[in-house]
């Protein structure tokens, strides 16, 4: 949970390391309620990793994109800072992973899609492809 003002620099807390495990401090920009961030915003993280999308009681919690500065993005539901729900992975080598999400990993059907346009249906349990 964040304790912020806009565009005030934000410390790191326990639950931001859900997703991304981020040492360093960010910026946050976007919608504050009683000093915490909630509604639409953006996290800018001193490294150069984003989140940009809702927050309720400072963490990641309904649609957004977190995008990582190796060129790894995702896009989709998150529910407590962890990918949860429906979104769409693309790795840094432009492979996309497309599914349903649980706890951060992928989980049941879903596609993946290969830097030369194949489409392959995909099974996943707990994050492994199977």
């Amino acid at each position: 949970m964040y304790n912020i003002t806009k565009k005030e620099t934000v410390m790191k807390k326990k639950n931001t390391e859900k997703l991304n495990p981020v040492k360093e401090d960010g910026i946050y920009e976007g919608d504050i309620i009683d000093g915490i961030a909630n509604g639409k915003g953006k996290l800018s993280y001193n490294n150069g990793d984003i989140y940009e999308g809702d927050f309720v009681d400072g963490v990641f919690q309904g649609k957004g994109k977190m995008i990582w500065t190796n060129g790894r993005s995702y896009t989709g539901d998150f529910v407590g800072n962890y990918r949860n729900g429906h979104g769409k992975y693309i790795d840094e080598n432009g492979i996309v992973y497309e599914g349903n999400w649980v706890g951060g990993l992928l989980q049941g059907k879903g596609k993946i899609t290969y830097q030369d346009g194949k489409v392959e249906e995909a099974q996943w349990e707990d994050g492994e492809l199977i």
